[in-house]
């Protein structure tokens, strides 16, 4: 019964670990596009500042 229940643990962490290691990716991603389009914009309205 113990042991029934240890393996059952097990695969459902695992599931768990998989899904958290994807989800850390899309996070990473998702923050990783964010910082980039703010810097873009932030160079963007620099350069115009910088023109005038």
């Amino acid at each position: 019964m113990m042991g029934d229940y240890g393996g059952r643990m097990n695969g459902y962490g695992f599931g768990m670990m998989a899904l958290g290691l994807l989800g850390c990716l899309i996070s990473l991603i998702v923050i990783g596009l964010v910082v980039y389009y703010a810097t873009k914009l932030a160079l963007k309205h620099y350069h115009k500042d910088q023109q005038k």
